[in-house]
């Protein structure tokens, strides 16, 4: 599949130096007014009373009141909008591979996967650990945190047992999402074995879902791991 690239221009809101400027000048001259505006392309639960409050040296409230969901800013209003408009182009291992993924496709994605994450008792404030390649999943559980209100924690898919198991112990994470393998530049990354090595007697994970980005098969911890797609 040949991927082929929107002009820079084409993808500006701002093509013009002077109506930059008058953004600018806007910002610094009516700031309430500017970001106002600026809020009023965001889909709000609960509208803010203020658009800014100073409450003391140093102290600052913006957008006072007012309630929103990341993922629902994110996803969910464009879904609406354009359901067929690519919201990913997910650039595989494999040179010349891609693969474009609608806002359709991403909003059922992302609402499977945060019904998944309820599913094993992830709740508002609870800690979210995900160690995984440059796969869609890992945007797939950012959102997906989101939208239940969880906290995503993102590890680097290079770091060492050691290293992510640190992260899992200062988060607290009681879920971490990896996968069975990762590519890069051809090489195969055993995230598993990794992964299984970070949490091996940390009672503080509950739940390792496994997302399936190669054919290898791996260790399966009864009770404890699942694999995404039959969670």
């Amino acid at each position: 599949m040949t991927l082929t690239q929107p002009t820079l221009e084409s993808r500006q809101r701002i093509t013009e130096l002077n109506q930059y400027r008058s953004l600018y000048e806007q910002s610094l001259t009516e700031s309430e007014e500017f970001w106002r505006g600026q809020s009023n392309e965001l889909h709000w639960f609960y509208e803010p009373h203020s658009v800014f409050e100073e409450h003391g040296p140093g102290e600052f409230v913006w957008f006072a009141g007012g309630r929103l969901n990341a993922a629902v800013n994110c996803v969910d209003r464009h879904a609406a909008k354009d359901p067929d408009k690519t919201a990913i182009i997910f650039v595989k291992d494999e040179p010349g591979e891609y693969e474009h993924i609608s806002f359709a496709d991403l909003k059922t994605a992302v609402g499977r996967l945060a019904n998944t994450l309820r599913s094993l008792g992830v709740c508002k404030g609870d800690r979210v650990c995900i160690y995984l390649p440059m796969v869609p999943e890992l945007a797939y559980t950012m959102l997906a945190c989101a939208r239940i209100g969880a906290v995503h924690s993102i590890v680097f898919g290079g770091f060492s047992a050691e290293a992510l198991r640190d992260r899992i112990i200062d988060a607290q994470a009681k879920v971490l999402v990896t996968a069975n393998e990762g590519l890069r530049g051809g090489k195969r990354i055993p995230l598993k074995k990794i992964s299984d090595d970070a949490v091996d007697g940390l009672a503080v994970v509950e739940k390792v879902l496994v997302v399936r980005r190669t054919e290898t098969q791996v260790n399966m911890v009864q009770g404890r791991d699942l694999w995404l797609h039959e969670a």
